[in-house]
C-alpha cells in the first residue's frame, strides 16, 4: 500500500492505493480517477464534450432554481468512490437534498441518484467500464449522452446490472422523476449554434 506522500505524477502498476491513500494525495494539476488502487489521470476533453457539459447544466440548473426548497445539487466533474479501490470522476453527478450528507470535502462518498458521461475518445471507458462501476455500486440512474450518434441513453439498475429505459434522439424530450420538472428538447443540445461551429472546426 502506498503512503500519503505519494506523488501525482504516475503510480507504478506494482503500487496499489487505497481509497484513504487517494484522499490524502495533496492537491494536483488536472483530474485523476484511482482504477483497481492505481491512480491515473484523465485526458482532458475536447470543446465539444466541454459544450454539451456546459448545456446540460444549465438546463439542470434553471430546473433546480425554479423549486423552493431546492430539490438538489448538480456538480460537475465530482469525485465518486464507488467502492475502497475505485474513484469515478462522471461527467456531472446530481444528489438529491435530503442525501447532502454524502459530500465529504472534496469526494462523494456515497452512491449519488445520477451520473452523466459525455463519451470521449475512449467509448469503451464510458459504455462498458462505467456501465459495470456504477451499476456495482448501486448508483440509480446512469445517462450517457453520445455525441457521435446525437443519442442519449438512460440507464436504470437491474439486477445488479444495469438495463435500458430509454434511448432519446435529438427530436426526444428528456425527463426523468429523479429531477421532477426536467424538460430538456434534445434538438436544443444536439443543434447548438457552439456545438456545431466547434464540431466543424
Amino acid at each position: 500500500m502506498t503512503t500519503a506522500t505519494a506523488t501525482a505524477t504516475q503510480t507504478p502498476r506494482s503500487a496499489k492505493m487505497t481509497l484513504d491513500d487517494y484522499l490524502a494525495l495533496p492537491e494536483r494539476e488536472g483530474t485523476w480517477e484511482l482504477v483497481d488502487g492505481v491512480l491515473e489521470k484523465m485526458a482532458e476533453p475536447s470543446f465539444e464534450h466541454q459544450r454539451f457539459l456546459f448545456l446540460l447544466c444549465q438546463w439542470i440548473d434553471f430546473c433546480l432554481a425554479g423549486v423552493a426548497p431546492r430539490i438538489g445539487v448538480m456538480l460537475p466533474g465530482a469525485s465518486v468512490a464507488v467502492s475502497q479501490s475505485r474513484v469515478a470522476v462522471p461527467d456531472l453527478v446530481y444528489v438529491r437534498t435530503e442525501r447532502q450528507q454524502l459530500w465529504q470535502g472534496r469526494i462523494l462518498n456515497n452512491a449519488p441518484d445520477l451520473v452523466v458521461e459525455i463519451i470521449s475518445q475512449d467509448r469503451a471507458k464510458d459504455l462498458i467500464r462505467n456501465w459495470q462501476w456504477y451499476a456495482a455500486a448501486g448508483i440509480p440512474e446512469y445517462w450517457i449522452l453520445d455525441p457521435v450518434n446525437d443519442t442519449l441513453t438512460i440507464l436504470e439498475p437491474a439486477g445488479g446490472q444495469y438495463l435500458e429505459r430509454a434511448t432519446l434522439g435529438r427530436n426526444d424530450i428528456l425527463t426523468t422523476p429523479t429531477i421532477p420538472g426536467l424538460s430538456v428538447p434534445l434538438l436544443e443540445l444536439f443543434d447548438d449554434p457552439v456545438r456545431l461551429m466547434l464540431r466543424a472546426a
